[in-house]
């Protein structure tokens, strides 16, 4: 029977206060001052990263050989080895050149007292009034000169297409037909 108020327990009853969880060590390693005072450094091994084979300069190569046959170039490809470049920036070992940054650099900060007096503004209407100034002398010149621009009419009526020659060629087998007498 549950207890009165209370659900219906569905689990097995918990341990004392006295009980540890987990499997307990008896080993003693000093815990954090002897992790401090003394680091286990690891010497890095030498990774030497295989590269896959280049087939592509390997082909180049059997070509340059006189390999034609799929044997022929098998017989290369089994005899010779060529592997592709490592085209890593950095590979493992290497020093990085001093002043190399990565990344992209960053923007020039915008100075706020530019934006607070609208001076971005002002330097774009200036630009629009100039822009307007520019095209209306061109207007006022085109409107001055008074030339007709020219179209593909009026350059066709001033230079005309060549005359093209009517050829009297004909092909070889009619060439062989008896015209009737």
């Amino acid at each position: 029977q549950p207890e009165l108020g209370k659900p219906k327990r569905n689990c097995y009853p918990l341990p004392g206060p006295d009980f540890t969880f987990g499997m307990y060590t008896h080993k003693r390693d000093g815990g954090v001052p002897e992790a401090i005072g003394h680091w286990d450094s690891v010497k890095a091994k030498p990774h030497k990263r295989i590269m896959p084979r280049d087939f592509v300069a390997l082909g180049c190569r059997a070509v340059d050989q006189g390999c034609t046959t799929a044997r022929e170039f098998a017989l290369y490809y089994k005899f010779k080895d060529i592997r592709c470049k490592d085209k890593g920036i950095l590979t493992y070992g290497c020093k990085i050149p001093p002043g190399m940054t990565f990344g992209m650099p960053p923007r020039p900060a915008t100075p706020i007292f530019d934006v607070m007096q609208h001076r971005y503004k002002e330097l774009w209407m200036e630009q629009q009034r100039a822009r307007t100034v520019v095209q209306h002398v061109v207007k006022k010149k085109v409107g001055l000169t008074s030339e007709v621009r020219e179209n593909r009419t009026t350059f066709l009526r001033t230079h005309p297409l060549p005359v093209k020659e009517e050829s009297f060629w004909h092909p070889q087998r009619f060439e062989k037909v008896q015209t009737p007498h």
